[in-house]
């Protein structure tokens, strides 16, 4: 059985994170790259630049996971994680501001 990496390696643990929808395109050489970002509750936000951050796991044991950073709009920074075909987020309620964030109850 393959070892889940939730909670280890900065990888938000399973019940810290939101899952999302994402319109990406994979390049020829096979980079992906996020587009967009749909939040349950409707809302989209285009990705206006992204980084593919860092990778861990390994694809053979069904482990991998990939982290980008992507900037949603001005001073707007997430991850956004990609395992075993589904995009998600970590979970954040409140921020700085003590306003919720995007698509969180």
């Amino acid at each position: 059985m393959a070892r889940r990496l939730g909670g280890t390696n900065g990888v938000p643990d399973y019940d810290e994170r939101t899952y999302v929808q994402v319109s990406s395109v994979t390049l020829a050489d096979g980079r992906v790259l996020p587009l967009e970002i749909a939040w349950a509750d409707g809302r989209r936000f285009a990705v206006v630049a992204s980084t593919l951050r860092r990778t861990v796991g390994r694809w053979e044991t069904g482990t991998l996971i990939r982290c980008w950073d992507v900037e949603l709009g001005r001073h707007a920074h997430r991850e956004v994680f990609w395992e075993r075909g589904r995009w998600f987020v970590r979970r954040r309620v409140v921020d700085r501001n003590g306003e919720r964030a995007p698509g969180e109850p």
